[in-house]
């Protein structure tokens, strides 16, 4: 097209850009999802959160999920940015697109901002996801934490631990569909949440699997290709191999285990369930029965006293794991609130927070340590929790 402009029309997503200079894609409802403006890329969620992400200076990243006033403005400008690149290719556009148009056309700001009420009607907070994750389709098959005493963690203090019935969870399900609509050919997988939803006795769970098999098709050559879950480590030996070896069959395919650090002591000013050993074991097991796993480990956790130890004995955990093609790495900076009882923790085991040149340095030795004991295939991945908004 001689206006510079062009359009990227695939079967769920369309994205028009200027020069590769502004970037703008929507989903099937014709909802605004990602964008690149002026140097920044956003992310608009479906809860209506929007996270900025740009270079400041070499090395250094702002991520930010934008106030009210600021979030209406950014999303006023790229609705105007689309209505503009749109208006001067209608006529030349293919005629697939035209109906595009007419869906991006129906949103504008005030319909943004009231998706975020309507969200909170269909989901409790989503507080975090694996970064491999971020656009799988969460159902909540519980909501908040079953343990919800980690000292470093505050996701799921603000709502008690449940777990649906298969009616109310059917319901819920129904619920997200109705919401997500045409947007659901993006969500390639189902996430069942919150923190550790398969800590949910196997008989209910067993109940709960079938009804997302009764709501979705499940399966490798269906839209959504498997269903991944967190699990915590005092939930992972509650499972016995022929319970994995269920939902593999049931279609499991990923689990994730917060580990968070392979030292002991570590771990236990980290208020962590179960163990190191306790976590081996399970992993073990989970491999067994044919799931991949994702293993979390904190940079920084520990601080400085505990700096060495933290990465010889979690470089230690790993390589004792049979870790292989399809299993991941995150390695995740800790970032500690400020109504976290990790840092008194850490000053009653005479530790300090790291710098962050520290962290930094910890994270490349983590970094080239877990690519060293993990075997062949398997992926280490840097997991920034302040990139995520679902």
């Amino acid at each position: 097209m001689t206006t510079g402009i062009t359009l990227n029309l695939q079967r769920h997503h369309l994205t028009i850009a200027e020069n590769m200079r502004t970037i703008i894609s929507f989903d099937g409802e014709g909802r605004l999802i990602v964008a690149f403006r002026h140097g920044a890329n956003y992310v608009r969620g479906l809860s209506g959160e929007v996270l900025r992400k740009r270079a400041l200076a070499p090395g250094q990243k702002e991520r930010q999920k934008l106030a009210d006033a600021e979030r209406c403005a950014v999303l006023a400008e790229l609705l105007a940015e689309a209505a503009r690149m749109i208006e001067q290719i209608e006529t030349t556009a293919p005629p697939a697109a035209r109906d595009w148009f007419e869906r991006i056309r129906r949103w504008d700001v005030e319909r943004l901002e009231a998706e975020r009420e309507r969200f909170r009607t269909v989901y409790k907070p989503i507080s975090i996801l694996p970064p491999d994750q971020y656009r799988a389709l969460v159902l909540q098959a519980t909501e908040g934490c079953s343990w919800n005493r980690c000292h470093f963690c505050t996701f799921y203090r603000d709502r008690p631990f449940r777990i649906h019935s298969p009616a109310s969870f059917r319901e819920h399900i129904q619920r997200v569909k109705e919401f997500v609509g045409a947007g659901l050919g993006l969500r390639m997988a189902i996430f069942l949440g919150d923190a550790n939803a398969l800590i949910i006795p196997q008989p209910r769970l067993r109940e709960l699997l079938q009804v997302v098999h009764e709501e979705f098709t499940i399966g490798p050559d269906a839209d959504f290709k498997g269903m991944y879950a967190f699990l915590d480590i005092f939930g992972a030996e509650r499972k016995t191999l022929a319970e994995y070896r269920e939902l593999a069959a049931a279609g499991v395919r990923r689990i994730y285990l917060g580990l968070e650090s392979g030292d002991e002591t570590v771990f236990r000013l980290l208020n962590k369930p179960g163990s190191p050993a306790e976590a081996i074991d399970a992993v073990r097991t989970i491999k067994a029965a044919g799931i991949a796993v994702g293993v979390i480990l904190l940079v920084g956790a520990g601080g400085e006293r505990f700096a060495a130890g933290h990465v010889q004995h979690s470089l230690a955990a790993l390589a004792a794991m049979p870790l292989g093609p399809d299993d991941i790495v995150y390695l995740s900076p800790l970032i500690v609130s400020s109504d976290s009882p990790y840092l008194a923790q850490l000053q009653a085991y005479g530790s300090t927070p790291l710098t962050e040149p520290a962290i930094t340095r910890q994270l490349a030795e983590l970094k080239h340590g877990a690519r060293t004991v993990t075997g062949p295939g398997a992926k280490v991945v840097i997991y920034h929790i302040e990139e995520f908004v679902y």
